[in-house]
């Protein structure tokens, strides 16, 4: 995971915690936020993971046109 990621889950837990008033903040252990950070990091580095899959098969697709139509041109 890019240190941007993970800078992006450690605001995105700063920002949660802003909306949570003094009792919650108090409930909350600094544990719980790094537990709800690695998730957020969790979930990032799939959505990540999947979309670099994704744009990999397609890229795959546009190399397979480019060889069949560059074997058509050899003709």
């Amino acid at each position: 995971m890019t240190l941007k990621m993970k800078g992006h889950a450690k605001e995105v837990v700063e920002r949660f915690k802003i909306m949570l008033d003094a009792p919650q903040l108090e409930t909350i252990t600094d544990e719980h936020f790094a537990e709800l950070e690695l998730l957020i990091d969790a979930a990032m580095e799939v959505v990540h993971s999947d979309a670099y899959h994704e744009f990999s098969k397609e890229l795959e697709g546009v190399a397979k046109k480019m060889r069949k139509r560059a074997s058509r041109t050899e003709d």
